[in-house]
């Protein structure tokens, strides 16, 4: 995205009319890991579907490690079928939250806390499953870090008010707000926004990633679209014709050279 494509007048306005948008009161600092939580909830959807989406969790669930153990799909169930990217977003979820076990080895984000704040973005981001809204309302509301939480409802309001072009993703827009909104009022502009937009709905959202499996997440994809593999998750796929094409040869072997079956001659009749 080129800056000539950016009606820098235009965005800077709403971007002022956005801090002014925002409740007179700030909250105060929340738990990182319930905020994490309803940041899934929260991304792409409106705050009364919101709340009774996070109602119905608590209610349903012991503590933050059974959610985390509990399957996608079954979330999905419980937000219901007309919860927007409700597969999407609850595949997202447990890979988050299982990224943060295998990490920490508990449900918390105590150590978090403990980091320099310059640590703490990368940290988020580097988990698995989460989006830039996640990490950047994590970092904003839990941690007091600069950061611009930007859905894509945010960035079609943006883009329909002409302050950014068509065409332009998630990340993007990230990157320019937090280059104009100042870092004293991102949490301001973030509270507003959500408040200015929270009825307003596109007329059609751009496709999201086809969720691979009801249990995990659907696969994290880069800039083009195309889906990244780990590295030892590639290699794994490379050696994988050439153990199968092994196996096969081994069982038409097998095939061509059974075993010999030796047939016992009956005892001879003792004389009497």
């Amino acid at each position: 995205m080129n800056k000539a494509n950016i009606r820098l007048d235009v965005l800077k306005k709403l971007i002022a009319r956005l801090v002014k948008a925002a409740p007179a009161r700030k909250p105060e600092p929340p738990e990182p890991l319930n905020r994490l939580v309803r940041a899934f909830l929260e991304y792409d959807c409106d705050e009364a579907r919101t709340e009774a989406a996070e109602k119905k969790i608590l209610s349903a669930m012991v503590d933050s490690n059974e959610l985390r153990v509990t399957p996608a799909i079954e979330l999905a169930a419980l937000l219901g079928v007309r919860y927007p990217f409700a597969e999407s977003r609850c595949s997202a979820l447990h890979r988050t939250l299982q990224s943060i076990f295998d990490r920490e080895h508990q449900m918390r984000l105590d150590r978090v806390r403990e980091m320099k704040k310059g640590d703490i973005r990368p940290y988020l981001q580097s988990l698995g499953g989460i989006t830039p809204y996640v990490e950047a309302v994590v970092s904003l509301e839990a941690f007091g870090i600069a950061a611009v939480p930007v859905d894509m409802k945010l960035v079609l309001w943006l883009v329909g008010k002409d302050a950014l072009p068509e065409g332009t993703d998630v990340r993007m827009a990230q990157q320019v707000l937090e280059k104009h909104v100042k870092a004293g009022e991102m949490l301001e502009f973030h509270l507003g926004a959500r408040k200015e937009i929270d009825d307003w709905a596109p007329k059609s959202w751009p496709p999201v990633a086809k969720v691979a499996s009801p249990v995990l997440a659907p696969p994290p994809l880069d800039s083009r679209g195309d889906e990244i593999v780990p590295p030892h998750e590639a290699a794994a796929a490379k050696e994988a014709p050439k153990d199968a094409a092994k196996d096969a040869k081994a069982v038409k072997v097998e095939a061509r050279k059974p075993e010999p079956v030796v047939e016992k001659k009956p005892a001879a009749a003792k004389k009497k």
